[in-house]
């Protein structure tokens, strides 16, 4: 991974699918809800994923305050995940459990209509997020991950769409924003990438080798390139620019269709970008053609195919994509998204071995199973 990212040939072409908790624990046998309970159980999923699945990488997130334990307590009732104070046994909150997981409180935190209501948004430093405790399991895990020469990723995204919907209320109401208040979405914007600076300087403390970025609504399938130019890039690039002067990588991910903002792309700094949906209309070999190289790509193999594809077919698709995006290094195999919950195992396993086998930058090729393959696969990265 440390190769693919600095442009130079690795030995073959890196597998890292995009796996979120969800998945993680159904491919450690576990349920998701197990997670929402305890997320350090969500953690170790995260790392017993990535070695099942032979991937060369593992993402991990922020958790909750070591308070939280104490304060609160998780269970399920009447099909739902709640949330009780522990003190009070009144109801906090549930977890949109078919949503990603995100909590529901009872009592939501009031929308922010002003400027000076996003100066009152508190900024932790890096320093708060360590002493409460956000950051143990992940140290933890990178710790065990980097001993099984896995390349650790911290997950810190929603620097401007996502951080945005979430202050305000509604997608609508945030994306309207951009024409009827842009002095509110730049103040939105700028606490946005205040906040993930920090956590991004936690994280590095915690040991990853690099910072995923990005926000699902920042794709061309929502705003115009326009958009996009005045109001995200220059974010993400004073994000990126901040980890590298920490000393690690930083890719950036997007959902749906980015062909038009892949100048823009360019442009921002990161190491990689992640995503090339085939559904939305993007492809591997088109987007090399484009821009690959200036930067890494990662991802290119469909959702769909993987959630309801044959493992014949997921072997096809990877293939395609490896083929199309292995000329001259920088192209690491993924999904185009998260890796949908149910996925089945064996399909994500099939594809790491399209990886295997053809994309070896040997002159022979590999085989699952052989000794040169496993020895690659385990300590290669």
């Amino acid at each position: 991974m440390q190769k693919v990212l600095t442009g130079n040939l690795p030995d073959r072409v890196p597998f890292f699918p995009t796996i979120y908790t969800d998945h993680a624990c159904v491919a450690c046998g576990r349920r998701f809800e197990e997670a929402l309970a305890n997320p350090a159980l969500g953690q170790d999923c995260m790392l017993g994923a990535a070695v099942r699945y032979g991937a060369d990488a593992v993402r991990f997130c922020m958790g909750p305050p070591a308070a939280w334990y104490r304060a609160s307590v998780v269970r399920e009732e009447d099909g739902k995940v709640i949330q009780f104070s522990q003190r009070t046994g009144t109801v906090e909150g549930h977890y949109d459990v078919q949503g990603g997981g995100k909590f529901r409180p009872v009592e939501p935190t009031s929308s922010i209509r002003s400027p000076a209501d996003v100066r009152a948004i508190g900024v932790p430093t890096a320093d708060e997020y360590i002493q409460q405790g956000c950051f143990e399991d992940v140290t933890r895990c990178a710790r065990d991950a980097h001993e099984k020469g896995l390349f650790v990723v911290g997950m810190c995204s929603s620097q401007t769409i996502n951080f945005m919907v979430e202050q305000v209320g509604s997608a609508e109401h945030a994306l309207l924003l951009f024409y009827d208040d842009p002095v509110l979405a730049c103040a939105l914007i700028d606490k946005a990438v205040a906040i993930s600076i920090e956590k991004g300087r936690a994280f590095v403390r915690a040991g990853v080798d690099c910072l995923y970025i990005g926000d699902s609504y920042a794709s061309a399938s929502v705003i115009s390139p326009d958009v996009y130019r005045r109001f995200c890039a220059p974010a993400y690039a004073e994000v990126a620019r901040e980890f590298h002067h920490l000393g690690v990588f930083c890719y950036k991910h997007c959902c749906g269709n980015y062909d038009p903002l892949l100048d823009d792309l360019v442009s921002v700094g990161v190491d990689a970008m992640d995503g090339i949906d085939p559904e939305s209309g993007m492809s591997v070999r088109r987007t090399k053609e484009k821009i690959g190289d200036k930067l890494t790509l990662m991802g290119g193999l469909s959702c769909l195919t993987l959630l309801q594809g044959t493992p014949e077919r997921v072997y096809r698709e990877a293939t395609r994509c490896v083929t199309d995006g292995k000329p001259s290094g920088r192209y690491v195999l993924g999904s185009a998204c998260a890796v949908p919950r149910f996925t089945p195992p064996d399909n994500l396993m099939i594809a790491r071995r399209a990886a295997i086998e053809h994309g070896s930058y040997e002159d022979r090729p590999r085989q699952c199973g052989t000794r040169s393959t496993q020895t690659a696969a385990d300590g290669g990265k």
